[in-house]
């Protein structure tokens, strides 16, 4: 598995807990977050779509998806984003701006990973291109 494939197999686990989590106790998290049982359905609800999401991240992880590595970097980067304007609009509490940073950090892992791989295999062209005469 290449490391880019490994950042996102990682952050897969942490989807599937966090679904699970979301799915199987809501009241848990719901309510470290300040919400009451009312919104459990919400929360059980995004749970079950995470959940089918981190099933997405795993199998493009195993069958080492480039492109999809690099979509999860703009979307999970862009997280933040979104909730500061929740949390400026009133819609959220404060708190999910640090929890966003869970996301933030695993953008710019599979990010650096992805870069690393990219210079690695252009350092690696280069020199056979060079040993076979194809440079200029």
């Amino acid at each position: 598995m290449t490391f880019p494939a490994k950042t996102v197999f990682y952050f897969s686990f942490y989807m599937f807990a966090l679904s699970l989590t979301l799915l199987l106790a809501p009241g848990w998290l719901a309510g470290m977050l300040g919400y009451g049982p009312d919104s459990y359905i919400w929360v059980r609800l995004i749970g079950m779509f995470l959940l089918y999401l981190a099933f997405d991240y795993f199998q493009a992880s195993r069958e080492n998806m480039r492109g999809f590595f690099y979509l999860t970097v703009y979307t999970r980067a862009s997280i933040p984003a979104f909730m500061a304007v929740f949390v400026m609009l009133g819609m959220l509490k404060p708190i999910f701006l640090l929890l966003s940073m869970i996301d933030f950090s695993g953008a710019m892992l599979t990010w650096g990973a992805l870069r690393s791989t990219s210079r690695k295999k252009r350092t690696s062209t280069s020199a056979e291109d060079e040993s076979s005469g194809l440079s200029d």
